[in-house]
């Protein structure tokens, strides 16, 4: 027996002018999470599609590294844009690859992908008027490493293109792979550095929040283990002025187990709905638009599926 066919990706299902009247939330008690991943969130990003197909809008959302993408695509409310950042968008030749990197602008072309296409005349322009409307609180996390800790970054922070575009890329830079942001006059590198480990859960809590929907990129029985050394050696070479990355990178395994052990104890409680996927097979630098686009599929596949159970949670009949 085969397995049925995945159905394609969505066409932009959330309301079809949100600009056109006031936005609203139709959940009040439950904060949504995105963890980050790279390209990995090829797989989430079907999530972030079938919650705003559903017309699901959480009043609290908090992402770090690729999380922060979703988070943004999720409050500008555009499904296809969900899709297109982590799928079409390798088939840019300013995307990325090892010329991008052998030339200072990073493995992934951050400059360009988390800044330029985003404004009106870019390849995926960014809905900011519907961002900037959005209700719901925004926290998108990235690491100073001026200072060695985690900078906290609001929707009001990101009110404008250049500060949206700048405090993304922040979150999402990946030490050595991409070159770092500066912000303020402080150097910034990916928020997963921080002291959550990449698990944007203790914003909501610091902000009241009892409920959880936390869309994760690692199956469930995901265990960080330690760096190897010569990714050490290589971070503490090329940042030997910032000696806090190197310590947010050692510090991170143990910090993001921990963040995962208090998922798993929150869903027992039933405060929390987990989303791991279930059959992602890609790595976070895939740059191959088929397999990117077949892990979105999947991811699609699994988040109609569970959909019901999600509803349930959220108390959405």
């Amino acid at each position: 027996m085969t397995d049925a066919p995945s159905p394609p990706p969505p066409t932009q299902t959330s309301d079809p002018a949100p600009w056109a009247s006031p936005l609203t939330t139709t959940v009040d008690d439950t904060a949504l999470v995105f963890e980050g991943g790279g390209m990995r969130n090829a797989y989430t990003a079907a999530v972030v599609s079938a919650l705003l197909a559903e017309r699901i809008h959480l009043p609290h959302v908090s992402g770090i590294s690729a999380g922060a993408s979703h988070l943004c695509n999720y409050l500008s409310r555009d499904a296809e844009r969900s899709h297109a950042t982590f799928v079409d968008l390798v088939d840019d030749p300013q995307f990325g690859g090892l010329d991008h990197f052998r030339h200072g602008r990073g493995l992934f072309n951050a400059e360009y992908i988390y800044e330029r296409i985003c404004y009106p005349d870019g390849a995926l322009p960014f809905r900011l008027d519907v961002f900037n409307a959005n209700p719901a609180q925004a926290r998108v996390a990235a690491f100073n490493a001026t200072e060695g800790r985690t900078r906290w970054f609001t929707q009001e922070d990101m009110s404008t293109m250049p500060m949206l575009g700048a405090i993304v890329r922040a979150s999402s830079t990946l030490p050595i792979l991409m070159p770092p942001v500066v912000i303020d006059g402080d150097v910034y590198v990916d928020g997963a550095l921080g002291e959550n480990g990449g698990i944007a859960l203790d914003a909501p809590m610091r902000d009241g929040y009892r409920k959880f929907l936390v869309i994760l990129t690692r199956p469930r029985d995901y265990v960080k283990h330690a760096m190897r050394p010569a990714v050490g050696a290589a971070i503490k070479t090329a940042y030997r002025h910032l000696p806090s990355v190197y310590e947010g990178v050692v510090r991170r395994p143990a910090r993001y187990n921990a963040v995962r052990r208090r998922l798993l104890q929150l869903e027992e409680q039933g405060r929390a709905y987990l989303f791991f996927p279930e059959a992602l097979r890609i790595q976070n630098t895939e740059m191959h638009r088929d397999r990117l686009e077949a892990a979105y599929r999947a991811g699609m596949v699994q988040a109609v599926r569970e959909m019901p159970a999600i509803k349930r949670f959220l108390g959405i009949s």
